[in-house]
């Protein structure tokens, strides 16, 4: 079988005069949002979407003492930020204008729009909170135990998953919120719905990655890893779920029966610690980054070495997709950002 090849395309390097702590494409993939450490929120302007360089870095506020978090909504003109002065602010693009929605002098670390587009949740210690596009409160729904890790919607429902120490939660929101518990020992560190919103999966502080089958009510853990497993990351297809700890990609294969039993595909190339992992959202590739200062470019279905790879003056500190996976973000912790474009 003949797969075409495919190759990172550099398009435009830009210093941001920062460092980069998240970033959020805009749905039409003409734009990328930037949130600074030092508070920086900076908007890149694509000049063709379809292949262009950069055209322009604009500076469109600030969060005192740093920003912490940047999500777009999906197909919408609206963002929410949220920084370390204890405000979540809602944005609207077309105009630039923007609303304190939270400002309880509290850090906001994880930030997610539904699938939908219509509700925004927060995270803020061990509260969890969802907001309308209206910036409206919608729901507080109950703490955490301890401080919440990760969420994550499922597709384009309204359910929610939020981890932390001991296990998750799925919360489904509506007239009458409804709060499902799954329990495990131990501190969960990611939330990864697969796109079929079958199973939730979870990289957990122990060295081990945790999965939940929620359609068939099952669960199982896949040990080995020699450290905390940080990064997890869905194919577009649900079949394959990357995950790393150190400086392995591992790849479990969840057609059939699921990846009890089986041997995962393991992906080497880098010569330090993994600190970025994604699967293209619509395409086969996965791209990661690391310490080595490396970003690699894969396909599992050749997984003898990378298709191909980029070297950085720093490590990579943040790699994000388009929406349509034509496009991939990469920036440094010195805070050099880098658009390719993929060509196949």
């Amino acid at each position: 079988m003949n797969v075409p090849p495919a190759r990172l395309e550099r398009r435009a390097r830009i210093e941001l005069g920062d460092f980069p702590v998240d970033a959020a494409w805009a749905p039409d993939g003409r734009s990328l949002l930037v949130a600074g450490g030092e508070g920086a929120l900076l908007r890149v302007a694509i000049a063709e979407a379809a292949g262009g360089a950069a055209d322009s870095v604009q500076s469109f506020g600030a969060h005192a003492g740093g920003a912490l978090a940047v999500a777009w909504q999906g197909g919408g003109p609206l963002f929410a930020t949220a920084g370390q002065d204890g405000e979540v602010r809602l944005w609207d693009a077309r105009t630039g204008s923007a609303r304190v929605i939270l400002g309880d002098a509290t850090w906001s670390e994880r930030l997610a729009w539904s699938g939908n587009g219509r509700l925004l949740a927060v995270a803020t210690g061990r509260a969890l909170r969802v907001f309308g596009s209206d910036g409206e409160l919608r729901s507080s729904l109950p703490q955490h135990p301890g401080v919440i890790a990760a969420i994550a919607w499922r597709g384009k429902s309204e359910e929610l998953a939020s981890v932390g120490n001991g296990g998750a939660r799925v919360h489904r929101l509506g007239p009458q919120p409804q709060t499902r518990e799954y329990p495990w020992q131990g501190a969960c560190l990611t939330a990864s719905w697969s796109p079929d919103g079958r199973v939730l999966a979870t990289g957990m502080q122990d060295g081990s990655v945790h999965f939940w089958n929620i359609a068939a009510a099952t669960q199982s853990q896949m040990r080995g890893y020699g450290a905390k497993v940080a990064l997890t990351s869905w194919s577009a297809n649900s079949r394959l779920l990357a995950t790393a700890a150190d400086e392995l990609i591992i790849v479990w294969d969840f057609s059939g029966r699921g990846p009890e039993g089986s041997e995962p595909l393991q992906l080497g190339a880098h010569t330090a610690r993994l600190t970025q992992l994604a699967f293209q959202p619509k395409g086969s590739l996965l791209a990661a980054g690391a310490r080595d200062h490396r970003l690699t470019l894969w396909r599992t279905a050749q997984p003898q070495q990378p298709v191909d790879a980029d070297l950085y003056a720093d490590e990579v500190a943040l790699l994000r997709w388009s929406n349509d996976g034509a496009q991939l973000a990469v920036a440094d912790r010195a805070g050099v950002l880098t658009i390719y474009g993929v060509r196949t």
